[in-house]
């Protein structure tokens, strides 16, 4: 994302439970926090590094790579659209 916008970015750890809650009081219901919480949890636990073919097949288009995908919406992270 530094790269992309050529903006600092911070990386900023947040325990499970104050992702959970900061949700809530953004106005998510619990249950709904939980289970995008547990997105996380599986993000850094490694269990969403698989790369399957399912997108190209659902679209008939090769997946884009975020690094591309950043650089085609860089105005959207550095304000001008």
């Amino acid at each position: 994302m530094s790269a992309a916008t050529g903006k600092p970015v911070e990386v900023v750890q947040v325990p499970l439970e104050g992702l959970v809650q900061g949700m809530v009081a953004a106005g998510l219901p619990e249950p709904l926090a939980r289970v995008f919480a547990s997105f996380d949890t599986n993000t850094a636990a490694g269990r969403v590094a698989g790369v399957t073919g399912d997108y190209q097949r659902f679209t008939g288009e090769l997946p884009q790579s975020f690094d591309d995908w950043l650089a085609a919406h860089r105005s959207g992270f550095s304000g001008g659209h």
